[in-house]
Parts: structure tokens; sequence; C-alpha cells
């Protein structure tokens, strides 16, 4: 039951109490784990997630519970009341608001984890036991607020794994570590203050995993690693200020598997510096100063698999620098290696036995053909983003690459595949040839790869596709010919290709014809979206009978003759945004199973009797934004139509007869934007009617039997229409309803609403200007109350217990008191901008809300006792926007917010500074700041600089301002970013709308945009539709080249570095002197994660 806006658990839960093992409640609004969970003694696994619980009763909790999850609610302080669960397993409290920690006398002996991780804990308590230790075998303490761990810190402790990185821990005692001399086997001190390894570290003797990546580690003492050198299975010491290899330290860990020395300042590897590293595995150099490798670097690892030396600087390759791991690498990383063009050959060919090779961002211009055929066990090869304007046939061959399956050549300057290169690969699953510029595809240019599945040549400059260019593919499912030339789809260029489910692109073309040729049985979906297609000959598709999903949206097609979609499989057809003004009758004969249609963006203006008859199973159908003005009675017969668009049409009355015969099985229906003035009680005939959108018609009197027979109806629109009715008896037939929209309906009073089960009610864009609880005597169960843009003078006085989200920005309240926000105790959502008349603002008149999670806010720096900082504190908020008044930001927000800050926005048309100091305090986990549509002309130095140190990562948003010059010292001060990297910014940059130019002040952000690619997002290791993505966004990024007699846009992917001061400009952090006559193209970026999916890798 997870994300259903539960807010209690009470009720009668029946049988299923004696049988419930696994229960999942996360992201609700729960703020109580209810008494009768006591009873639940087969519930094993309990998950709670990002709800409001503040406190946990011992006499609720299910007794033989093994997993609870508390993450991300409202705790104060760790629960004592979980010591009595004698099965508990893996428990789960990160993200509350924990300020200390006292572990319990835990009755359980089977503690595999305590995780109380992102809580603000500054100190530990001593546990006080009986004759026992607690055993715990790992214990989360990450991201918290330690600064020292004291003498004895886990005295009575017994644990594996210690987690204690992102705290802000300097000082660790001798004795931090008392009594786990002997047990602990994980310690991980990452992100950090430390500035050499602490001597309790050294005193532990199994230690296997230690990571103390990203502190200030200068120098590594001989003995650190010493009592448990021959233990030690993985090291972290990466983003220190290590200078070399800490040879003398690591020599006795000769059972060492990983080793990560990234990130720091090392220059030079001397032969002999892993001479003792027998067993190593993995080792990772990226990101130091080398530029050379002597003969030999990496003698004495020879069990070797995976080295990665990108981001470095290597001018200088000995040819036997890789011997002595040459039979053992699998693995070679050197993505933005090199500070030469020469491609390392000869260094490379000792390498027989490697799998992976990774080269992207280089700079190579040619490679020979006999370049990769000394790796004959080659899986994967990325050559992406170098300057490649040709590749040598045969580069790769099926005799000698038998297991080759990935191939990247995007983003080079190819004209043509290279004969006989792409043949016979027996193993080849994925080709990617992306941003390219080939403009011809040859017969035979890929052909015989029984394996291969993805096949991209999107974004080339490809006119023509001869016949056979593609042939046997038998496995293939995905080929992408989007943004190229053509003018023509010659079919018999894949006739022979694609596996039972081929997938072709070819959108963003300027295709006028389509040649179907030979049939291509096995093509199942098509898009052929925003192309030049004007007509559809009757046998177009009569080649391709096995298609199941047809994308023609968005070309100037203006007649469908009957027969063409003569597609017995066709489950969905877009024929969005096209020329057609009218349907023959037979337009869509032979689409028995098609179930989406989309019309909408045409210019129709009739529909045939029995125009969808033969749709059998049409489920889905969008006619929205034609010039249809009435139906006929049996347009819709013979279909299954749940959901039907009619919006931004020209009715002037509802079709009803027309809906009679899918009254039984239409389920939403959208007639908004219409003419529609009146509604009668047979209107719908639509018994099963769930939703119903009526807004922006011309409907002034509403019947009280309008809605009669629409008993089922859970949302019901009728916004921007004039209303007068008697709403009582007007809802009286709605007794389910959940959602009702009434905004701009000219209502002076809220009308009294008898619908008990309403949870959402927009009365926005009216002339309301008070508010009473008898009003809403009936809607005790509301969540959502929207009030904006209405003549309110006061808060709206009425009670309203559970309600969740209340916006009433835009109205002229005066005063924000103490007693404003008494009637909405759960309340978690709240929009107070755009008051401009608010002349009082209450320091503590938000403190009730003890839930308000998501806050949309204004200043008022003329309001009597207002301060920002004051209203905000000790808030549980995770979103919050402000909108600012002032011209300059500076105090407002410091020590307002606590580390559960996931968003924040700043925004304001008088906004034009912002401090350095502002956003000095924020700290936490992953944290988007958007900083949109001020007037900000210039952002000062090291204004991020304090996040990114205090953030696990940021997330920029600096879109549509005024900023007309962008240095890299915004967010690394004055440290040079190359030797930092892009992962302080790893969730990504924004800067489209405002006006920088293509100049070298900014030429540092081309380089920026390429890395960032590779090094927070990691899209060489993407799929190819995510890779896609990705570089669809960077491809967003430009700039403005200005001469005096035109001004245009530049975009970043396509132009590189081609000036060379603009390129020393680029690598340099400190030295920006604009240089009028170079036109490098830079940047409008558009940078996220993905957020996330997530919003996890997330855009805007």
């Amino acid at each position: 039951m997870h994300s259903n806006h539960l807010t209690s658990l009470d009720g009668d839960w029946g049988h299923s109490k004696d049988a419930l093992t696994n229960a999942f409640f996360g992201d609700n609004s729960i703020i109580e784990i209810p008494k009768i969970f006591n009873t639940f003694e087969s519930l094993a696994w309990l998950n709670l997630d990002n709800n409001n619980i503040e406190e946990l009763v011992e006499d609720s909790l299910p007794p033989n519970i093994h997993t609870l999850s508390l993450n991300s609610n409202l705790l104060k302080s760790f629960p004592s009341s979980l010591k009595s669960l004698r099965h508990l397993t893996w428990l789960y409290l990160r993200g509350n608001d924990f300020k200390s920690l006292e572990l319990p006398d835990f009755q359980s002996s089977n503690l595999e984890l305590v995780d109380v991780s992102e809580n603000c804990i500054e100190w530990i308590g001593t546990l006080s036991l009986t004759n026992r230790t607690l055993k715990i075998k790992d214990f989360n303490l990450d991201s918290n607020k330690l600064t020292s761990l004291t003498a004895g810190i886990f005295d009575g402790l017994e644990t594996k794994r210690i987690h204690l990185s992102s705290n802000t821990i300097k000082n660790v005692d001798d004795d931090a570590f008392r009594g786990l001399e002997d047990m602990l086997e994980y310690l991980n001190l990452e992100n950090n203050d430390l500035s050499s390894v602490p001597a309790a570290v050294s005193r532990l003797k199994k230690l296997s995993y230690l990571y103390l990546a990203n502190n200030d580690i200068r120098n590594i003492s001989g003995d650190a690693f010493y009592e448990f050198a021959e233990n030690l299975r993985a090291l972290s010491l990466a983003t220190n200020s290590l200078d070399a290899v800490p040879v003398a330290a690591v020599t006795r860990c000769q059972r060492l598997l990983h080793l990560n020395l990234g990130y720091n300042k090392i220059s030079h590897i001397q032969p002999g510096d892993f001479e003792w590293a027998e067993d190593l595995e993995i080792l990772l150099l990226r990101n130091n100063i080398l530029t050379k490798l002597k003969d030999e670097t990496f003698k004495g690892a020879r069990k070797l698999k995976e080295l990665s030396l990108s981001f470095n600087h290597l001018t200088e390759l000995d040819d036997d620098c890789f011997v002595g791991i040459e039979e053992s690498l699998d693995i070679l990383e050197l993505s933005f290696a090199f500070a030469t063009d020469v491609f390392p050959q000869r260094a490379l060919r000792p390498l027989s036995n490697l799998l992976w090779l990774v080269l992207d961002n280089n700079n190579f211009q040619t490679i020979e053909a006999t370049a990769f055929y000394s790796f004959q066990r080659l899986r994967y090869i990325n050559l992406e983003s170098n300057r490649l304007h040709y590749l040598p046939e045969r580069i790769f061959l099926s005799s000698v690459h038998p297991e080759l399956r990935d191939v990247k050549l995007g983003y080079n300057f190819l004209e043509a595949i290279p004969d006989f290169s792409f043949h016979n690969l027996t193993e080849l699953r994925s080709l990617d040839l992306t941003g390219n510029r080939i403009k011809i595809l040859n017969s035979d240019s890929i052909m015989d790869c029984p394996e291969l599945v993805t096949l991209s040549l999107a974004y080339n400059r490809i006119i023509k596709m001869e016949k056979n260019a593609f042939y046997g593919l038998p496995s293939l499912r995905f080929l992408h010919l989007e943004f190229n030339k053509l003018v023509m789809l010659d079919l018999d260029a894949i006739a022979e290709i694609g596996g039972p489910d081929f997938a072709l692109n070819v959108s963003y073309n300027a295709i006028s014809t389509i040649n179907s040729g030979s049939f291509t049985n096995n093509l199942t979906r098509l898009d052929l979206s925003f192309n030049n297609i004007s007509h559809l000959p009757a046998d177009t598709f009569y080649g391709t009978p096995e298609l199941k999903s047809l994308d023609l949206q968005s070309n100037f097609i203006v007649v469908l003759e009957s027969g063409t979609f003569t597609l017995r499989h066709l489950e969905t057809l877009n024929l969005r945004n096209n020329k057609i003004e009218s349907l023959r009758k037979q337009s869509f004969h032979g689409l028995e199973l098609l179930q989406q249609l989309d019309l909408s963006g045409n210019q129709i203006t009739q529909l045939s009797t029995e125009q969808f008859r033969n749709l059998k199973n049409l489920r889905i159908l969008n006619l929205s934004g034609n010039k249809i003005r009435s139906l006929p009675r049996d347009v819709f017969e013979g279909t299954k139509l749940e959901i039907l668009d009619l919006s931004k049409n020209k009715f002037t009355v509802v079709p009803s007869p027309s809906f009679l015969e899918v009254g039984y099985t239409l389920r939403d229906l959208n007639l908004a934007d219409n003419f529609v003035d009146h509604l009668d009680s047979t209107a719908f005939p639509t018994s099963q009617l769930v939703s119903l959108n009526l807004a922006h018609n011309r409907l002034t009197i509403l019947p009280d039997n309008s809605f009669v027979s629409l008993g089922k109806l859970l949302s019901l629109n009728v916004s921007q229409n004039i209303l007068q009715a008697n709403f009582k008896e007007l809802f009286h037939y709605l007794p389910g309803l959940r959602q009702l929209y009434l905004a701009n309906c000219g209502l002076r009073d809220i009308p009294l609403l008898p619908l008990t089960n309403l949870n959402v009610l927009d009365l926005s864009f009216n002339h309301i200007h008070s508010t009473s609880d008898k009003q809403f005597q009936y809607l005790k169960d509301l969540k959502i109350l929207w009030l904006v843009n209405d003549s309110l003078t006061s808060m709206p006085n009425v009670k309203l217990s559970l309600l969740r989200e209340l916006d009433v920005s835009g109205n002229p309240i005066e005063e924000l008191t103490k007693e404003s926000f008494l009637g909405y105790p759960r309340l978690e959502k709240l929009n107070l901008r755009n008051l401009n008349k608010t002349r009082s603002v209450d320091k503590d008149c938000l403190r009730v809300l003890k839930y308000l999670k998501h806050l949309r806010i204004q200043t008022w720096p003329e309001a009597d006792g207002f301060h920002l900082r004051h209203l905000l504190t000790g808030l549980p908020l995770r979103t919050v926007e402000i909108q600012v008044t002032e011209h300059l930001l500076k105090h407002q927000i410091q020590n307002a917010f606590t580390k559960q800050l996931r968003e924040l926005t700043i925004s304001g048309s008088d906004l034009e500074v912002i401090s350095s100091e502002a956003f000095s305090t924020i700290e936490g986990g992953e944290l988007i700041l958007r900083i949109r549509d001020t007037r900000v002309r210039r952002l000062q130095s090291d204004m991020f600089l304090s996040l990114t140190k205090r953030l696990s990562q940021l997330t920029l948003d600096l879109r549509n301002n005024h900023i007309n010059e962008l240095s890299p010292s915004v967010i690394y001060g004055n440290l040079s970013w190359e030797s930092v990297g892009t992962n302080m910014v790893a969730g990504g940059l924004q800067v489209s709308g405002n006006p920088l130019e293509c100049d070298c002040e900014i030429a540092w952000l081309s380089l920026w945009l390429r890395r960032w690619l590779r090094e927070s997002r990691q899209i060489h290791t993407a799929s190819q539709s995510d890779a896609r993505q990705l570089r669809t966004i960077a491809g967003r990024a430009v700039c403005t080249e200005t001469t005096p007699s035109y001004s245009s846009d530049k975009v970043l992917l396509t132009l590189g570095t081609p000036h060379t001061a603009c390129q020393a400009s680029a690598l340099s952090s400190g030295n920006y002197e604009r240089l009028a006559t170079t036109w490098l193209a830079i940047v409008d970026i558009i940078l996220l994660t993905i957020i996330a999916p997530t919003e996890s890798f997330i855009l805007y």
C-alpha cells in the first residue's frame, strides 16, 4: 500500500492480522503504528518509510518482526521501545532527526544491521548493558554530525562493520575502537576532515576493507596499515592529497585486491611501486597528474584485472609500460587520459587478453587497421568523442575478434562505415555510430552479425540507404536512424534483418516517400514522426504486415486512403498534428486489434457514421484539437472505448447519442475547451464514467439532475464556466466524488457541498472573500484545498484535520498569525507565494505545522516581525521555493533547514545579488538547488563551494536569469576544476535562458560538459537508449555567437574546441581573460541526473 496517502492504519484487519507476513506502507502520511499491530504475530517485515511517525510505542510493535524500516520519518531520538523485539534483525532509521544516539539494551541477539545514517547525531552515548555486549554486525552512522571519535565510543559493542562517512570527523582518539581490535573487518571514514590515517585505525588487526577517500591525507606512515596488512582486501585513498603511491604503507598488504588512488596529485609512478601487489586485481589511478608511464610500470601486479588511468595528462607511454600485466589485464580505462592525439598502439599491443578497452574523449585522429589485432578476446571497445574522420577497412575482423560484443564509435567525424569491418562478427550485440557525418549507407555496410540487437546511426547526415545496407542481422531489435537527412525510406535496405520484435526509428528526417519494396515481416514498431509525409498510398505498409506500433505524428498528411492501414496486428496508431481534414468511412479498415488511436491536432470537421466500427478493440481515442461540431450517433459503434478525448473542438452540445454505444465501457471523458452551454439529465448515458472534464465551456445554469446517471464518478472538472446551480442538489447524485474542480466559476461564496468522500477541491480564481466551518461541514475527509487568486483577506478559518495540501497564493491576506494554521494539524504542503498585501507575519505562525514537508513562500521585508529564518527553523522541510522580493539574498536562509532538505528554489524578479554566504549553512544528502527567474547577472566566487563539501550530491539549475558570464570559481573556488572533476556537481548543471556568449570566458564548460557525461553519469556503461537521452540533453547546450552582421546559437557538442587559445583557457581555472575574436561555442547547459530516476537522475 505504498504511496496511497494513507493517514492511519487503524481499522478492522480481520483475519489478515493472523496471516500477514510482509507489509509496505511507505510514502504515506501515517503518524503512528496502531496498537492492533501488537497482535500481528506473523508479521516479519514492516516498511513505514517516508511517513510522519514521531514516536514508537512499545505495545504497538509486532512481536515477531525481523525487518523494520522507518527511514525518513520524524523521530527525534532512538526509540527505546525497540529493545523488546526479540527477533529484530534488520533495522533502518535513516533520515530522521536524531541529535544524539543512545542504543537500548536490545533483547535481540541477531542484529545484522542498524542504520542511523543521515541523521544529525553529534554524540554517541555509552552503552550501559548488564554483563554483556551488544552485537550488531553492520552499524551505519554515515552522514551525521560527528566531529570526533572519543575513547571507548564503541565500548560494549561487538560489530564487524562500521560506516562513518560524510561526517565532519577531524579527531579520532587512539582508543576510539577499543574492544574492536580483533573484530572490526570493515571501516568507512570517507568524506571527513582527516589529515592523516588515525592511530586508532592502525590498531585494528582484522580489518579487511578500509575506505579513507575524500579527506585531506597528504602522507601515510609506513606502519599505518601494519597490524592488518595481511588481512586487507580493499583500500580507498581517493580524493586526498597524495603526491606519490604510498609504497611504504602498502608494501606488506600483499593480499590486497582493490586499491583506489584516484583524484590525488600523483605525478609519477616508479617501476617497482607495485612489486608488492602480487594479488591486486583492481587499481584505480584516475584523475591524477600522470604524464608518463615508464617500462614495466606495474610490474609485480601480475594478477591485475582492471586498471583505470582516465582523466590524466599522458604524453608518453613506453612501449613496455604494461609489460608484467599483459596476461592478466581484462579492463583498461583511458577516458580523457591523453594530452596528445597520437594513438598509443605499440604500448597497448602486449595486452593480448583485454576484454574491455575504453579510449573515449582523447582527440585521436587516426588509427591503423591493425590497432586492435592483438586483442583477440576483446568484448567492449569505446572510441567515442575522438576526432576520427575515417576508420581503416577491416579494423574489426571475425577471425581476430570472435568475442566482440559492444562497439562505441559515436561522436567522431566519420563520413562512412569502413568496409568489411562489421561483417561476420558473430557475438556483436551493440554497435553505436551516433553523431558522426555518415552520408550514405552502402550495400553490405553491416552484415552477418547474427547476435546484433541494437544499432544506432542517429544524428548523422544520411541521405540514402542502398538496398541491403544491412543484411543478415536476424536478432536486431532496435535500429536508430533518427535525426538524419533521409528524403525517402527504402524498406529494401532493411528487408533482410530484424528479429521477431524489430523497431525502426526514422523520426526527424525529411522523408516524404516510403518505398515498401520487399516484405519486412519482422518490423513491429515504426517511428516516422516529424518528417515531410503528405500522402500515404494504399500500399505503403503492404510490406510490413506485422506492425504493432506506428507513429506518424507531426507530418503533413491530408487524406487517409482506404486500405492504407490494413495492418491486422497494429495496436497503436499515432496521427497527431497532421493536416487531416476528413476521414473516409474505411480509413481504418483492417485494424481489428487497434487499441490506441491518436488523431489530435488535425483539422477534422466531421466523422462518418460507424467511423470506428471495425475497431472492436479500440480502448483509447484522442480527437482533441480538431474542428468537430457534432458526432454521428453510431460513430463509436463496435468499439470498447474506455478513454475519449474530445477537448478543444467546436461542440456546442454534449454529443450524448454518440455515447450510447460505449455507455458501459467509457471511463474517462474529456470535453474541455469547447462551446457547450447546457446540460440535462440525458447528457451522459455513461453509467461507468469515473472522470469527466467540462472545463472552459460556456456552461451557466446547471439543472439539479445534470449528473443523475453518473453515480460512479470520481473526478469532475467544471472550471472556467460561470456557473449558477443548487450545488447541494446538483452533487446529490455524485456520492462517491473524490475530486472536484470549480476554479474560475464566478463564485462569491463557497457552496455547501454534500460530498462526504471528497479529497480534492479547487476553488481558485473565484471571488471568495471569507470561509467558515459551515461551508466545509461535509468535507471532513478533504486532503487537498486550492484557493489560489481569490479575494481572501485572512487565512481560511476552518478546521480540516486531514488536510494535506493548502494553496492560498495570490490572495490579499493581510496577516499571518499563530492561529492562522491551527485548523490544519496534518498539513504537509503549503503555498504562501504572491501574498503582496501581507503586512504582519508572526515568527511562530508555521510552528504548529510539524509535518510540513513542502513549502512555497515569499519574503515580506516590510512586514512586522518577519524573519524568514525564524519562520522556517525546525520544520521538517523537504522541498522549499522562496520568492525573494528584496534585491539581495544574504543571511535570510542561514541555519533555516534540516539535513532532510532535498530541493531549494530561489526566484524573484527583483533579486539582483546573491551573497557567497547565502547557502553556507546548508548540509545534507542530495540537493537540487534552483536559482531561476531572477535579475542576477553574475554569481560570486565560492558561492557553491561549501555546498559541494557538505552535500553528497549537488544539482544546480541556473535557468532564466540574466547571467552573462560564468566562471568555474563559482563552484570550485580557487581550485582547478580539472583536478577536482565534475563530481562536485554530479547531478548536473542547467544554464539555459541566460545571455551567455560564445567566448573563452566560459570555454571551460565545453570540456566540463563532455567530462560530466563520462565521469558523473557514466555514459560509457549506459545502454544506447539511456546514453542517447543523456546526449540529447547535453545537445541542448548552446551559446550565442554574435558578429556585427548576425547572431546565432551554436551547439556545443557539434563544435568541439577548434580554437587553441580557447582550449588553453578551458584548461585553466584561474585565467578567464576575454578574447573577443574567438568563437568557441559553449553553453546553454541542461544537465541532470536522472534522477532518477529517479527526481533519481532528474531533468527539468
